[in-house]
């Protein structure tokens, strides 16, 4: 059986790993979760629906579009948010199996 690093190259890696690092964050998970279930929201909507301060859900949002996680484009003065990549809900989901037992 090969190991991780010889079946994928380094940088894509260090990517992974880099956006993992961001997600072990509660508040960026729940976001992460969110816009799992929605294609795009906008700030506004994101931080009513996760009650949090707009402050703190702008900060975060910011974090993980930095880091690739997340996607925004602007319409008018409105700011929408999404998964840059999909398939990151399946981090979601596993880590919520995961931690039934715990």
């Amino acid at each position: 059986m090969k190991s991780l690093l010889s079946r994928i190259e380094s940088k894509k890696i260090d990517k992974a790993a880099a956006m993992l690092k961001v997600l072990a964050h509660p508040k960026r998970l729940a976001i992460v979760d969110l816009l799992g279930k929605e294609e795009k929201m906008t700030v506004t909507e994101i931080y009513k629906y996760l009650d949090l301060p707009q402050a703190i859900a702008s900060q975060h949002l910011i974090t993980l579009k930095d880091k690739g996680v997340l996607s925004s484009f602007k319409v008018g003065t409105k700011i929408y948010y999404s998964l840059s990549i999909p398939k990151l809900i399946d981090v979601i989901d596993c880590l919520e199996e995961c931690c039934i037992d715990i």
